[in-house]
């Protein structure tokens, strides 16, 4: 959100799903009453459901299905579906690794204190690409580093603060790009350690 004062217009920007409390937070803190945000946010939910009238393919249904069956399979089951897209995997395989998680013998310590990985071989489409799950323990810090070649981190749970880029709170469920040439540096949050599926091309330069 901008410096200016928030507006119901800003619920119309694209955000972070877990950005949506405190974007109405804040509408509701500068004196917009909640029922109005209530109204706008049902007419954006009209809005959507026009947009989708017509009916997805039936591999999206069958995707989507799948993975809210997927909540009855631990804690990260609900995240099948998109890890098997970001690594390239069949829904079984991701659902296999998504167990994983939750296995304190999976885990090995990564080269930065404080951060343990499971390292992933992905599908064909992320050739010449590091696929790899990662654990912060509260608090830690990844240190500042350059990307030479994209990044994508999709946050399985806990959450991290971004230093030096957009500076904003990434939470479970939300997604972090990092493109060629950007820099920061990451700070897990505390509370839950904070879990993330990276898919990387290239590699990073520490600082």
């Amino acid at each position: 959100m901008s410096a200016n004062p928030p507006t119901l217009e800003d619920l119309l920007e694209p955000r972070q799903p877990s950005a949506v409390g405190r974007q109405e937070s804040a509408l509701a803190a500068s004196g917009i009453s909640n029922a109005e945000i209530a109204r706008t946010r049902s007419a954006i939910a009209s809005i959507g459901a026009s947009l989708a009238a017509s009916a997805p393919s039936a591999g999206l249904r069958g995707r989507l299905m799948a993975s809210f069956a997927l909540k009855e399979t631990g804690k990260y089951g609900i995240f099948a579906d998109r890890v098997a897209r970001l690594f390239d995997l069949s829904l079984e395989a991701s659902t296999a690794l998504m167990a994983k998680l939750e296995d304190p013998s999976a885990w090995m310590p990564f080269i930065v204190e404080g951060v343990d990985m499971i390292p992933v071989e992905a599908g064909p489409k992320c050739e010449g690409g590091i696929a790899t799950l990662v654990k912060f323990k509260p608090g830690s810090s990844f240190p500042e580093h350059a990307h030479r070649g994209d990044e994508t981190m999709l946050v399985l749970d806990g959450g991290f603060e971004e230093k030096g880029g957009q500076g904003d709170e990434v939470w479970r469920g939300d997604e972090c790009f990092s493109p060629d040439g950007s820099e920061h540096s990451l700070v897990a949050l505390e509370g839950t350690p904070c879990i993330a599926a990276v898919l990387i091309h290239g590699h990073a330069d520490f600082k």
